[in-house]
Formats: C-alpha cells, structure tokens, sequence
C-alpha cells in the first residue's frame, strides 16, 4: 500500500485529484454543482477547491486530537492511503 507522505505530495486536495479518474472539466464541473459555482475557468475552480480541502482537514485534524491526541485523520482511495500529518 503506497503512503502519500512525502512533503511534497501531503497535501489532501493534490491527492484526491491525482487519484481521480476525471478530467480537469468533469472534476471542475462536479465542483461547479456540489458548491453551485459559477467560474468559468476548470483550472481556478479546481485549484481554490483544492486549498478549501486542505485548510479543511488541517482544522478537522486538529479538532479530532482534542478529542483523542492518538487520532489520525485517513483516507483510502483503492490501494492508496493519505494521512493529515
């Protein structure tokens, strides 16, 4: 199982996208429907969504160690897995 750590490659938004099946304009016209967006442009709305998801599970990380400090926040896509550091 490939673990996506690497600094370079630890962000959540990067992995979800790169383990994506969809092209740029069906994930950026999914993000369209989902958040009711109206930019044109596929590359700006992928990458703004891109940065929402990191700040999100930044926070999300931080709020599930309140509650349990030996809680991790993972995802699993197939044979892959990414961990919030």
């Amino acid at each position: 199982m490939k673990n996506y750590m690497s600094k370079e490659k630890s962000d959540l938004g990067s992995f979800l996208q790169r383990n994506s099946k969809k092209s740029n304009k069906e994930l950026a016209d999914n993000i369209r429907d989902v958040k009711k967006l109206n930019n044109s442009h596929d590359n700006v709305v992928i990458y703004q969504e891109k940065r929402t998801i990191c700040e999100t599970a930044r926070k999300l990380q931080r709020i599930i160690k309140a509650f349990d400090s030996s809680a991790e926040l993972t995802i699993k896509i197939k044979n892959k897995t990414w961990k919030q550091k």
